[in-house]
């Protein structure tokens, strides 16, 4: 039986004994089996140890210097009592880190695992303990569901609460005026992502049967949205899987110190080792986001990482392959959207070097906001054995395919509406246009369509004779490397500046390249 985990973190002092009292002292929690487990020994004292819950404290020094004592301490007590839940007092000054790394350990990381971290702070304190207890109180708030406010008046309450969602974007503030209200609150179940998935599933079929018929009287083409919904969806789930599942093989297995030990320091060597990585992995542009994610994290320098995500979605095979079958063995189309893609990818990448981000790119603010909740953060590899690494790595690749999976759906659903009504008004539009008005209509059909980069040459073919070679070119070369339905997929974790900035920088780059060859005539 795998016990359920709720964690309390907050600095010296912030209360956590008291709610922690509160929380036993509840008449109707007088029969729930709970064993607390105490990372500091604070002010004020635990309840004594009850019929029902037993408690265990370690000073600090000794998980930092025993941890294998720790666990097995923690282990033996679980195997004598059934306990329904197990409730852990973190220490103040500790990374949360330390915690994933003491619950993934051999002996731990079957018998629990964390529901839910719930961080208490003082409003008059946080800001001035953000400042100086390192990284500790920060990486708390970033793992945090929910933080409840102590005098959050003083530190002023608006202020406090911009504060916290800078530090983690999607946390809940609650300030506290009745322990039990948040008791409650933090006890509420959750159901894990694939329920939610599924009942959303079947929430959605029952709407299209009830208000499908009635959509299309009113002249909706309700059946081709979802056909195509459905289209895009089944074309980029795998392609996402795949990302997922290497964006969690190197954040588990390969360390931040053998990444920057390994990978060339020079910008000239990491851009050709971002190029040689994009040509080798056979990833659609839904899978190549969460790796540049994971590269990003494990610290591997921005303008390498540009080039990676841009570059892998046009120059790999299975794109090359696509499209020779597209335009009918025409090897020079071929040819010719590698080299326009890899010439665009390294121009982008080379204004991050000329430009570099001046604030943090990702979207928590000061600190980047963990992607999944399964304990890989900051722990170059966590788990000590390879059962533990490979369990870390299916619970990572579930929680980021669902958490991005949202995005996905999203963008394929606002794609598919386009799909049906924007291709015949840009057409339109476009008809006997010059190369400069084409190449801009179909780069826009190319962000607005979301087609997956290993069957948009199909499409793009279907536009010969509508539109020049070159405004072609663009739609093969700029739609993989910015859609609709990457921008979201990539606001999942990026701030808006850097995605704006991605994006205009992506167009510009593919535009002249583009514009310039054909302009001269190179296409056909």
């Amino acid at each position: 039986m795998i016990a359920p985990v709720y964690v309390l973190t907050g600095f010296l002092s912030a209360g956590k004994t008291s709610f922690l009292n509160g929380l036993l002292d509840r008449e109707d929690w007088r029969n729930i089996r709970i064993l607390v487990v105490q990372f500091e020994n604070g002010e004020t004292e635990l309840s004594g140890p009850g019929d029902s819950h037993q408690n265990l404290l370690f000073p600090l020094r000794e998980l930092e210097q025993r941890p294998e004592d720790v666990a097995r301490r923690i282990r033996r007590q679980l195997r004598e009592a059934d306990y329904d839940e197990v409730w852990i007092e973190w220490n103040g000054i500790a990374p949360f880190s330390a915690l994933h790394a003491l619950l993934l350990h051999p002996l731990l990381h079957n018998r629990c695992r964390i529901r839910r971290v719930v961080h208490i702070a003082d409003g008059a304190e946080l800001e001035k303990l953000l400042g100086r207890t390192g990284k500790a109180l920060p990486e708390q708030i970033v793992s945090s569901d929910f933080v409840l406010l102590r005098n959050e008046d003083a530190g002023g309450a608006a202020k406090i609460r911009r504060l916290l969602r800078a530090v983690n974007p999607g946390v809940r503030a609650y300030g506290i005026n009745s322990y039990d209200d948040y008791h409650r609150q933090l006890l509420r179940k959750t159901w894990p992502p694939l329920p939610i998935f599924i009942a959303a599933a079947a929430a959605l079929s029952a709407v299209y049967l009830i208000a499908a018929g009635r959509l299309t009287l009113l002249g909706v083409p309700v059946n081709r949205i979802v056909n195509i919904f459905l289209g895009i969806i089944l074309q980029a789930a795998p392609f996402l899987l795949v990302g997922v599942l290497i964006s969690g093989i190197v954040e588990i297995f390969v360390s931040r110190a053998a990444i920057e030990s390994r990978f060339p320091k020079t910008n000239l060597g990491g851009m050709a080792t971002a190029v040689m990585a994009g040509f080798c992995l056979p990833v659609c542009d839904c899978a190549s986001i969460p790796v540049f994610y994971g590269l990003v994290r494990k610290g591997v320098p921005l303008p390498a990482a540009v080039t990676f995500m841009t570059a892998a979605p046009v120059i790999n095979p299975v794109v090359m392959l696509s499209t020779y079958y597209a335009f009918n063995g025409n090897m020079r189309i071929v040819i010719l959207r590698v080299f326009l893609g890899l010439a665009a990818a390294l121009a982008i990448g080379a204004t991050f070097i000329l430009f570099p981000p001046k604030k943090n790119i990702l979207g928590g603010g000061a600190l980047s906001r963990p992607l999944c909740g399964c304990g890989c953060e900051d722990m170059d590899g966590g788990a000590a054995d390879l059962s533990g690494k490979i369990s870390l790595l299916l619970r990572h690749a579930q929680s980021e395919f669902f958490h991005m999976g949202k995005y996905l759906a999203l963008g394929s659903f606002i794609s598919a509406v386009l799909q049906t009504v924007a291709p015949k008004t840009l057409a339109a539009s476009g008809s006997g246009g010059g190369l400069l008005l084409s190449l801009f209509i179909m780069m826009a059909m190319g962000f607005l369509l979301s087609l997956c980069s290993s069957s948009d040459a199909v499409i793009a073919r279907s536009f010969v004779g509508q539109f020049p070679p070159g405004a072609l070119m663009g739609f093969m070369v700029f739609g993989p490397m910015m859609d609709i339905k990457n921008a979201l997929l990539l606001s999942s974790v990026f701030s808006g500046r850097f995605i704006t900035r991605l994006a205009l920088t992506a167009f510009a780059a593919c535009f002249i390249l583009v514009f310039l060859y054909a302009n001269a005539g190179g296409i056909y």
